[in-house]
């Protein structure tokens, strides 16, 4: 057993960098990648020894943001996303039972995108697929991405929307290019409203079984959720009617069902990045057990101290093991391992976390979030 008492983890917003797009970047957005480059570009052996000492057994990769949502070409989209997941494919097979992926869409075309996310699933068995927010600012509510989300619900996937910057006037506007004010704030405002104009705007209702993941413990909507519920809930149904009286049919364009019914019924909800007890209750209060996955941020977050938040989630231990893993293993169908390839596991996990290597790691994260703690009170 693992020092955080669950027989597994499986975390699910881990970033990779393929090295192509690191070279297409601009020269800022490099520099402010250096400290992490090499754990982004690393999709091997030195990744899974700092998962054996943390006490990992599974990551599920996605690329980093931003992403190709950022191109304006859709032949160059759709081209570097076939590169992409080719390559993260290959890595994937190469370690089966360590790792596994989401693939990169090019949703600048959703039919090509349909297409991608349908040939990674059969041919790589991706876990379905991660998109970093508005393309070009367009979101998944409009009726172009019809054809990607029924893909999804055909082939049974989740999409995973992950934090992007907001559309450039949004970001002139309120932010005047703050990079803190973006990253530390405007994320999580920018990845809640997208998936809560999925909500209003009819989405679920017109895909029922689509299944949507956001990270950072919920991008705040658990802080808002009573009166999101009341407000959009009662204020759209008012809506409806009063468009039916006008048009004699319900609209199509409007939740039929309660803003409650669709977070516990398409939503899930990762840890990634927040690693605060606090946070966590309120998150659980009112999505449940069932609805959280644990996650790292990996490689932007610390595996240690992610680690260490499980371990102190004032949980039953069965409601810990669907935290760790069994959650995720159902929505992203990730078999249970035999007897054999669990002990082979624990194995390589107890050697490697007790390496000098894995001292070394745990004494710098330690050293690290302490002195942190001390600047930023």
């Amino acid at each position: 057993m693992k020092k955080t008492n669950v027989s597994r983890v499986i975390a699910l917003e881990e970033a990779f960098l393929y090295p192509k797009i690191f070279d297409l970047y601009p020269s800022d957005l490099q520099q402010r990648l250096s400290p992490v480059k090499e754990k982004l570009l690393d999709v091997g052996p030195e990744r899974i020894k700092r998962m054996d000492a943390a006490g990992i057994d599974m990551q599920v990769l996605s690329h980093a943001q931003p992403g190709i949502e950022v191109l304006e070409d859709a032949a160059t989209a759709v081209q570097l996303s076939k590169e992409i997941n080719d390559w993260l494919g290959n890595m994937v097979q190469k370690y089966p039972s360590r790792l596994a992926g989401f693939a990169t869409l090019p949703t600048q075309s959703p039919k090509d995108a349909a297409d991608e996310l349908e040939r990674t699933v059969k041919q790589y068995g991706f876990k379905g697929a991660l998109i970093n927010g508005h393309t070009n600012g367009r979101y998944l509510d409009h009726e172009s991405f019809y054809v990607l989300l029924k893909m999804a619900e055909f082939l049974d996937v989740p999409i995973y929307i992950h934090p992007t910057d907001p559309p450039r006037e949004i970001s002139e506007t309120y932010y005047q290019n703050s990079t803190t004010l973006i990253t530390g704030w405007a994320w999580s405002v920018e990845t809640a409203t997208h998936l809560l104009r999925m909500i209003v705007g009819g989405v679920f209702d017109r895909h029922p079984k689509l299944k949507i993941i956001i990270g950072h413990m919920g991008e705040l909507i658990p802080f808002c959720y009573s009166r999101l519920s009341v407000a959009l809930s009662l204020g759209e149904w008012m809506l409806a009617a009063q468009d039916t009286q006008t048009t004699g049919s319900h609209p199509t364009n409007r939740m039929e069902k309660s803003f409650d019914y669709y977070m516990k019924e398409n939503v899930y909800v990762t840890t990634s990045g927040v690693f605060d007890q606090s946070v966590f209750a309120c998150a659980l209060d009112f999505l449940g057990i069932d609805n959280l996955l644990f996650s790292v941020d990996d490689p932007y977050r610390d595996n240690f101290e992610a680690m260490e938040f499980l371990g102190a989630c004032n949980l039953s231990a069965r409601d810990k093991e669907k935290l760790a893993f069994e959650n995720a293993a159902q929505l992203l169908k990730i078999s249970t391992f035999d007897s054999a390839k669990v002990n082979a596991f624990q194995s390589s996990i107890q050697r490697n976390r007790f390496s000098p290597n894995a001292f070394r790691a745990r004494m710098k994260s330690k050293i690290g979030r302490a002195m942190l703690s001390f600047l930023v009170k």
